[in-house]
């Protein structure tokens, strides 16, 4: 089907939206976008949506074309894109969802009926999947990402701002379309699927990792207990700090920076100019306010119990982590093998997010070997879809069966 650049519309009143839906609506497909002012503010929010869908020429023979929709949130309500971007509209084509589709959940327009462009490539074994990226390899159409950081609150939006913003879904379709015909080549279209319903509920779903963010902080946990208790207080002074100047944290002083004065814990401005990015730019206006975190946590002495606690899981006995280091050497394998014969990633066989569940099922099998069990355990495991599951299922129970290989040093977690 040929396909014809079409027209762009501006939407800043609610006529001019509830048009523009009852148009998209029509369509099988409808390509989405957005964008926020996430890099810029200390609370992100949606400041812009994009979209775009395929709608037939008047003649019978004339190429389709492609119309694009650029939504202002700041001037107009989009509560009635609700139905367009729900269960009941159009399949919806993003390029990696996760963070458009929070943002619209909290706008009140959650998305559904997905597909993710960026997923499907990374399926089929594209190493590099950025979106100006596929578009260029796979379709030789170049776009400009020069704006990609641009603060997307400001307004008016004007004439370079729009093209940039039709750029992004423009040639979605025709990216989707292109990665579709690939995958229905390889049979993949079932895992594709899978993978992205899963992605978005993850995306909608509370973040798997519920710990605060200094627990999370690279070094936190090198900390001593006093360490601790200083970086807790420290986090919580930029986080404060943050919210009243409206910014994003990073932008007050970085995470590293926080957790050296956590462990250095100077006690006057003088000792904390000596840590490197403690008093540069906006942290220089905080001085007192590092110095009075550090010296709270001081006296606090230790984190709440509670805290502390995300800090000391238990590990694993020794006996139990060499099992699974032998299960993993034995399933990495087995993917490996499985997605060179098929020609697509090895994620396209076993994500990563399903492989943990994946070797708990099979060191259960260790201990009780009952193959009825497994295949329930393996049913159970999010995002595993039941096309995997009647695909490898028996390969699966094959794995646990076997004897899993002694660990070796070539071992590594599934990605």
């Amino acid at each position: 089907m040929s396909v014809a650049l079409g027209e762009v519309l501006l939407l800043e009143t609610p006529p001019a939206l509830a048009a523009a839906v009852t148009r998209a609506a029509r369509a099988e497909r409808v390509a989405l976008d957005v964008e926020s002012n996430g890099l810029h503010v200390f609370r992100a929010g949606l400041c812009v949506v994009q979209l775009a869908w395929l709608e037939p020429s008047g003649a019978a023979d004339g190429p389709a074309s492609v119309v694009v929709a650029v939504v202002d949130p700041l001037a107009v309500p989009v509560a009635p894109l609700g139905p367009l971007l729900g269960a009941a509209g159009p399949v919806k084509v993003l390029h990696d969802l996760t963070f458009d589709a929070r943002l619209l959940a909290e706008a009140g327009v959650p998305v559904a009926r997905v597909r993710d462009t960026s997923v499907a490539a990374r399926l089929l074994g594209h190493q590099a999947t950025g979106l100006a990226t596929l578009l260029a390899s796979e379709l030789g159409v170049h776009v400009d990402k020069r704006l990609q950081h641009h603060d997307w609150s400001r307004r008016p939006l004007g004439p370079d701002e729009l093209a940039y913003l039709a750029g992004d879904v423009r040639h979605l379709l025709a990216l989707d379309a292109h990665l579709e015909r690939a995958a229905a080549e390889r049979d993949l279209a079932p895992e594709i699927d899978d993978e992205c319903a899963y992605k978005l509920g993850t995306a909608l779903a509370p973040p798997r990792d519920p710990r605060p963010g200094y627990v999370k902080a690279k070094g936190a946990s090198g900390l001593d207990t006093l360490g601790r208790a200083v970086l807790r207080r420290l986090w919580l002074a930029r986080e404060a700090a943050a919210e009243a100047a409206d910014v994003p944290p990073f932008k007050i002083v970085s995470s590293e920076t926080l957790v050296e004065l956590a462990g250095k814990r100077p006690a006057s401005a003088a000792a904390l100019a000596t840590v490197r990015g403690a008093v540069a730019g906006q942290a220089g206006r905080h001085v007192e306010a590092w110095l009075r975190a550090i010296a709270d946590g001081e006296g606090d002495g230790a984190l709440p119990a509670e805290e502390s606690a995300l800090f000391t899981a238990a590990s694993p006995a020794r006996e139990e982590m060499a099992r699974r280091r032998g299960r993993e050497v034995q399933v990495i394998g087995w993917r490996r093998a499985e997605a060179a014969r098929r020609g697509v990633d090895d994620q396209a066989i076993l994500p990563g997010h399903c492989a943990h569940d994946v070797m708990d099922a099979l060191l259960a099998y260790d201990a009780r070997p009952d193959a009825e069990a497994l295949r329930e355990a393996l049913a159970r495991v999010p995002g595993l879809g039941a096309r995997r599951l009647a695909r490898y299922g028996d390969a699966l129970a094959a794995l646990a069966a076997a004897p899993p290989p002694a660990p070796g040093g070539a071992a590594r977690r599934p990605a």
